[in-house]
């Protein structure tokens, strides 16, 4: 048997069992399925959501990483520093909220723009409005940046 032959690539899930473990795994399974990328699921030993991520991404030869436990799930990116993951959400959640996680840790590996919470801004008063605004704002710009390190990373790899 050839133990040379390389890991296929894929984004590193990193998961701490607990109550509804099997549910948000599915789900953010659903949605990097829905965009085509291929995922490995590691049950990991210690640490929370943030740091099993980073763990993830670390591993992951695409540098993507989702860490997954009760208090919360992230995506992460390799060259991001630990306590930063791209995205977060903390305890709870639904379940279009755990697949958008997958949407949108398969949308990193490929480039394009994330898909973000649908939310009608007639619905909510003057000051959410602007902090909804703003926080678009920087989420494109985030996506922005991570466009362009992605970019540089293919052309410094010869892509």
């Amino acid at each position: 048997m050839n133990e040379h032959v390389a890991a296929k690539p894929c984004v590193h899930i990193r998961l701490l069992t607990h109550s509804g473990w099997e549910e948000k795994l599915r789900e953010v399974q659903a949605g990097l399925e829905e965009e085509g990328i291929p995922w490995r699921v590691t049950a990991g030993d210690c640490g929370e959501f943030v740091a099993l991520g980073h763990q993830g991404a670390e591993e992951s030869q695409l540098g993507v990483g989702i860490g997954i436990d009760a208090s919360g799930m992230c995506i992460h990116y390799q060259k991001l520093p630990q306590a930063e993951p791209l995205f977060c959400l903390p305890e709870g959640g639904v379940k279009a909220e755990w697949r958008r996680i997958g949407y949108n840790a398969a949308r990193l590996v490929k480039g394009i723009p994330f898909k973000d919470e649908e939310t009608s801004v007639l619905n909510h008063s003057n000051e959410t409005a602007l902090a909804l605004s703003e926080e678009l704002a920087l989420k494109q710009l985030i996506e922005t940046i991570v466009s362009k390190v992605i970019a540089e990373t293919g052309r410094a790899m010869g892509r």
